[in-house]
């Protein structure tokens, strides 16, 4: 990269950096640019039988710049974890789909602030709803299938506009058939995942070396981001990742387990690898529909919660943005003006963090 790529690239991460595009605070000119849809598919939708006897919607919704160039620009998918399907109290009725009357519970748009701010800058963003598979229990596996098939849908309708997904967006205010075509615009060869919680688990199983094969033709992961993390798994496991770059983003007031993923990789990869322990920081934050509110699963879970200089969650969904967005600029566009950021050499306002690189 030239000097003056690396310089436009950093001025544009200051931008970033005071811009409040995290919490959606950005101006009004940067968040317009910012188109929203969403398809579902049906709350059955998908299955994993008979290795798993429940079933899932096929839903997500995507963040997408309004006006798509002409060339192809990059994929991120993002999967939420474990945590209530529908809006019923503990003692309530339950169930998949849920009850009738019930609501289901809005996990997927929990990161409507990263689906904002990767798409200002230039990705498409699709963040998957995985309700049935919280009801029925499903495993990180279920989870990596889940993925897989929206990437395969994904890759029919930007390669030749057709397969399930055509015809399926409405526009996320209105519920109106929304006027998009991505055919021709999405770089399918530059695929980035994020997972939240258990969600973490089960990017890393897709992504994982013994699992290329199971990625849809016509796809390739190149960057991979794990988000407070329920765990690790051990490293004689599918979950090994050392042939595509990835974060772990470990909070430490949540667990350790999650350090795994990147030890696994120690000696193994030549690609960028980054572990990043965020001082203070809790699970729900990230996620703002579990962050503490009105909700019945809206809570601060903390594990310290009388530490002193704790970050908020807008700080700790600020740190989330910008480090991703520095994170799928190095992975999906070879861009490296974020690497101050991704080494913790540039702080991000109200958190602190240690952070260890491979290779």
């Amino acid at each position: 990269m030239s000097i003056a790529a690396v310089a436009a690239s950093s001025l544009m991460m200051n931008r970033f950096l005071t811009a409040g595009a995290a919490t959606g605070k950005g101006s009004g000119n940067a968040l317009a640019a910012v188109a929203v849809a969403e398809y579902h598919l049906g709350d059955k939708a998908f299955t994993d039988r008979p290795d798993w006897p429940g079933y899932s919607e096929m839903k997500a919704v995507v963040h997408y710049p309004r006006r798509l160039a002409k060339e192809k620009i990059p994929l991120i998918v993002l999967l939420h974890g474990q945590n209530n399907a529908c809006y019923v109290p503990d003692d309530g009725p339950s169930g998949w789909p849920c009850p009738k009357g019930v609501k289901p519970y809005p996990s997927y748009h929990g990161y409507d602030y990263l689906g904002r701010a990767l798409a200002q800058d230039g990705f498409v963003v699709v963040s998957l709803s995985a309700n049935g598979i919280n009801h029925f229990m499903g495993v990180a596996e279920q989870r990596a299938k889940l993925i897989n098939q929206h990437l395969g849908m994904w890759q029919k309708l930007t390669s030749s506009g057709s397969g399930p997904l055509a015809g399926k967006f409405t526009e996320a205010v209105t519920g109106r058939q929304a006027d998009v075509d991505f055919r021709g615009r999405v770089d399918m060869t530059r695929v980035g995942l994020m997972g939240h919680s258990v969600g973490a688990q089960a990017v890393m199983v897709t992504a994982g070396d013994d699992n290329r094969g199971k990625v849809p033709a016509g796809v390739r992961i190149r960057g991979v981001v794990t988000l407070a993390s329920a765990g690790g798994r051990s490293p004689d496991d599918e979950s090994i990742v050392s042939r595509t770059s990835f974060a772990v983003v470990s909070s430490e007031c949540w667990r350790e387990g999650d350090r795994e993923f990147f030890d696994n990789a120690r000696g193994r990869t030549k690609l960028p690898a980054f572990f990043v322990r965020v001082a203070r920081a809790n699970h729900n934050f990230f996620n703002t529909a579990w962050t503490t509110g009105p909700g019945s699963v809206d809570k601060d879970d903390t594990g310290c919660p009388q530490t002193p200089n704790r970050p908020t969650a807008a700080q700790q969904q600020n740190f989330a943005a910008t480090y991703l967005t520095a994170y799928y600029r190095l992975a999906l566009k070879d861009d490296k003006g974020g690497m101050p950021v991704l080494t913790g050499a540039r702080r991000i306002a109200g958190v602190d963090t240690k952070v260890d690189k491979l290779p």
